[in-house]
Parts: structure tokens; C-alpha cells; sequence
């Protein structure tokens, strides 16, 4: 047993991310651990097994680990899938406002003592926000109002999903097993490339699998086809660029992967229900 690598990427005054890379060479459960404060873990590859109270999680891609402050848990980790996660952790006075706020829309999340840990399913936009913090994590490219901009719109999607919260079902053990590696690497392709033209055929060769069979496993796990995954990644990052730039509208439609600028006018609209030019 190996203790894992474990380093901040970047701190502010009211949380920090740190890396979190397990070095397990075989199957163990680790020793008893104390969480004292409300955190998220984005697993970037591998899985574990999160036993808490009377819980047993499985975390891996497609999900994101919610767990609160004062929890006690063990960690399973799995034989040839050491996992790679971001936790983003959070002060307990932010903790302590953040339940405040959403007192009345999740009363039974903040006011359940029962509720040590739970299962998200981690959509697109979850996942592009995700992928956004830690690019400007980056050593040299610390912009600090953004990173913390970015970190309270991902923690407000997470309050809000958890208010259309839905039982997060298990994975069928031989796609767990052989093929979550390959949502990993379409979904870090997607995020890669998403300004090119990206074909089905494209993802499933990077893949190594099939066309039908890379379809299928990533409907599977991430509940919405490539196409829709990669609609939602694009929208959410021109949403960031009209946000955050004063480039043209033509030129964000481009770097997000649209040919054509009334497609992405439209898609745009039809996704958050106002046009570019008024997000501004």
C-alpha cells in the first residue's frame, strides 16, 4: 500500500482544489477517514468504492461525489483502475452559508444528519466547468475572479441539481470494468477539440472500439449521445466567452465549432433561452 500524491492547484479565500491521485497497486479498503469539510470530487479516471454510514458509492466518470462535513468513511480502491480525482473543498463558513441559502429548496439535504454522501450524475456543463477551473489552474495562468466565478457557478449547478436530484443507478459490472477508460478518453477528446469538427467515427477510432459499441457504452454511462454531449460543451463555453470577452459573436460561433453563426444563434437560444447578443 502506497499513500497517494496528493498537491493544491489553487487555493482562494473560500475554497481549494487539490489534485488526488491514488498509487494503489492492488485491490484494499483504506483505514477509517474524518471529512471535516463539505467537498466535491470529480473523478478524472479509475473508480473507487466510497462506504459511508450506511452507503456504499461507486464513483467513477459521469459522476461527481457530494459529501458533507463531520462524515466519517472508508475508501475502496480497485485493482488496475488507481483513480485520479479533483476535490474541490470548501470553508466551512462558506459551508454554513451555502445551506443557509438553499435552506428552503433543500431542506432535506442541509437538515438530514443521515445524509453523509451522495451521488450526482455529472452532466456536460458540470463536466465543462470542471475541465475550464483546471485549465486556468494552470501554472502562469491564474485569473483569479474567473477561477472563483466558475467555481460558484459549478457549485450553484450542484445545489440545483441536487433540487431534480434522481437515483444514480449502477453500471453494468463488465462496462465498468473494461470501458469506462473509453468515456474517459472521449470525453477528454470533446473537451480537447471541441472548436473542430468532431465526427462519430472520429471518436470511436481515438476510442479503439466500434461505431455501434462506442455509442452504445457512452449513452450507458453518460446518459445523452456524443452528439448532445458535445452540443452542451461547445454552448456552455461560448456562454463563458460572451460572458467574459468583447470578441465578435462571429468569431466565439468559430471557436466553439459552428460553421455558421445563425446555427449557433439558434442553438444557443433554443439551449438557454435568450440569443448571444443579449447575454451581453
Amino acid at each position: 500500500m502506497f499513500p497517494p500524491d496528493v498537491h493544491i492547484l489553487h487555493s482562494s479565500g473560500f475554497y481549494q482544489v487539490r489534485d488526488y491521485k491514488c498509487n494503489c497497486v492492488e485491490c484494499h479498503t483504506s483505514k477509517p477517514e474524518y471529512v471535516n469539510t463539505f467537498n466535491l470530487c470529480f473523478v478524472r479516471s479509475g473508480y473507487f468504492e466510497f462506504e459511508v454510514f450506511r452507503d456504499n458509492l461507486e464513483v467513477h466518470v459521469g459522476r461527481v461525489l457530494i459529501t458533507k462535513p463531520g462524515s466519517e468513511h472508508v475508501a475502496r480502491h480497485i485493482e488496475d483502475h488507481p483513480d485520479v480525482c479533483s476535490v474541490f473543498d470548501f470553508r466551512n463558513d462558506f459551508y454554513n452559508s451555502l445551506s443557509e441559502h438553499y435552506r428552503y429548496e433543500l431542506p432535506w439535504f442541509f437538515g438530514n444528519n443521515e445524509i453523509h454522501s451522495m451521488l450526482l450524475k455529472c452532466g456536460p456543463e458540470l463536466d465543462y466547468l470542471h475541465d475550464r477551473i483546471l485549465k486556468l489552474t494552470t501554472p502562469g495562468n491564474a485569473q483569479q475572479l474567473q477561477i472563483d466565478d466558475l467555481v460558484l457557478r459549478l457549485i450553484d449547478l450542484v445545489m440545483k441539481s441536487l433540487g431534480n436530484v434522481s437515483d444514480v443507478e449502477p453500471i453494468d459490472a463488465n462496462l465498468k470494468k473494461f470501458h469506462l477508460t473509453t468515456i474517459e478518453k472521449a470525453k477528454n477528446y470533446m473537451l480537447a477539440n471541441f472548436d473542430k469538427n468532431i465526427g462519430l467515427q472520429q471518436l470511436a477510432e481515438h476510442c479503439c472500439v466500434s461505431l455501434f459499441h462506442f455509442s452504445r457504452i457512452f449513452k450507458s454511462v453518460m446518459k445523452l449521445t456524443p452528439h448532445r454531449y458535445l452540443a452542451e460543451i461547445r454552448l456552455n463555453h461560448a456562454r463563458v466567452l460572451l460572458e467574459n470577452t468583447k470578441s465578435p459573436v462571429t468569431q466565439i460561433a468559430l471557436q466553439c465549432g459552428y460553421n455558421s453563426v445563425e446555427h449557433f444563434a439558434t442553438a444557443f437560444k433554443k439551449r438557454f433561452e435568450t440569443t448571444p447578443s443579449e447575454i451581453r
